[in-house]
């Protein structure tokens, strides 16, 4: 093989490492150059095997493997014991014999046409994964030739897979941020350079497309509506490319005429080893928080039941005196006598540790709040205690 050959498929190895859907055609180069028919990675671990790539003709051969074949493949469990960077063939490491009189030949490699392949273990460790490739039928690969291609090979391929798993992994670790804030009842806005919104969960999306006291502007900026200038030199001091960076507090009254957005607008300095350093090559941002006071408490009497172990009566009442409304008027609205009301309470008092209404009121809304800040994500239905009535 010349050295050009060679480059290429190293090449198409490491462009497969950024875009996996190039791993095809980078395993086309290599079973080609190898002499082979079909070739793939196998990935061992955590209970479980799967074939992840394979060359371009061979996707039932991999779904079948990884749909059922997986579980009896004695090739993958012989190969686990081995170190790291062996290279060897499936006669070799089982017996021809054991080989040929086992389910996973007759059943799969047969079928499929797959001769005694090549493997070579490319890492192992808590996942083991490991290239395989095959001659057709009862062909044979020119051993010698493969093995030290192989070898020449097997680190550019540890290496693409590594940043290929770093890369899913940071990937997968940013989906599950993006969930949290998704879900989380508030709205959330990142505001980047000169203010621009970069992200606005659906809580903010909401608040902003109603264009009542806040909205995205023209050229992309968060902007308050009217006459409110606390807003903007909040974020120009949170997102400031020189000094030190702050935020704040303001409120942001509606047209509407309800109750006016609370908002805080916070820096967002990452992390480097544990300190906050900001990074020049990563433009300043804020983080800016949108509470709407007229938001209901999330919560309601089941919640308060699970919590405090409730009963349905007592809870009714919690939820009443939670919403503001006094002995009287929670009698009311339960067709209860005030002696009742008052029984309810006290039994509501023993059970969450308070001694008094105001007490009762602001340890259940501070609980309500905190754990039910994801209520009702993912489709979930959400209960709540709205605020009183003015």
């Amino acid at each position: 093989m010349t050295i050009e050959r060679f480059s290429a498929i190293v090449a198409c190895i490491d462009r497969a490492a950024l875009y996996p859907a190039e791993w095809p055609q980078a395993m086309r180069e290599i079973v080609t150059a190898l002499g082979g028919y079909h070739g793939g990675v196998v990935v061992s671990g955590a209970g479980s095997r799967r074939m992840t790539v394979c060359s371009p003709g061979a996707d039932e051969l991999r779904r079948s493997y990884n749909s059922r074949f997986w579980r009896i493949d004695p090739i993958a469990g012989a190969l686990e014991h081995e170190p790291a960077g062996v290279i060897t063939t499936c006669a070799d490491l089982l017996g021809p014999e054991y080989l040929r009189r086992h389910r996973f030949f007759s059943d799969w490699m047969a079928p499929n046409s797959l001769g005694n392949g090549v493997l070579a273990l490319i890492d192992s460790g808590s996942e083991t994964s490991w290239l395989g490739i095959y001659p057709h039928g009862g062909g044979d690969l020119d051993l010698a030739h493969v093995r030290s291609t192989m070898g020449l090979l097997l680190p550019h391929l540890r290496h693409a897979l590594t940043v290929q798993s770093r890369l899913g992994n940071a990937a997968a670790e940013r989906d599950r941020a993006v969930a949290v804030l998704h879900a989380y009842r508030h709205g959330l806005v990142i505001v980047s350079g000169q203010g621009v919104v970069s992200y606005a969960n659906p809580a903010a999306r909401s608040i902003l497309d109603s264009g009542d006291g806040l909205a995205i502007g023209r050229r992309g900026h968060l902007e308050a509506s009217g006459t409110v200038a606390g807003l903007r030199p909040l974020i120009d001091a949170a997102i400031r490319e020189t000094g030190r960076r702050a935020g704040g507090r303001t409120l942001v009254p509606r047209r509407s005429g309800t109750g006016a957005y609370a908002l805080l607008v916070s820096p967002l300095d990452p992390e480097i080893d544990g300190r906050a350093e900001p990074r020049a090559e990563v433009a300043p941002s804020a983080l800016v928080v949108i509470v709407d006071p007229d938001e209901p408490i999330p919560g309601g009497v089941d919640e308060l039941r699970q919590l405090y172990g409730l009963t349905a009566a007592e809870a009714r009442v919690a939820a009443a005196a939670l919403r503001g409304a006094g002995l009287r008027s929670i009698a009311d609205e339960l067709a209860i006598s005030v002696n009742t009301v008052r029984t309810h309470l006290q039994r509501a008092f023993e059970k969450t540790g308070t001694h008094r209404q105001a007490e009762l009121v602001r340890v259940l809304a501070t609980i309500l709040s905190g754990t039910g800040q994801f209520e009702g994500s993912a489709g979930g239905v959400r209960t709540a205690i709205s605020p009183p009535s003015s």
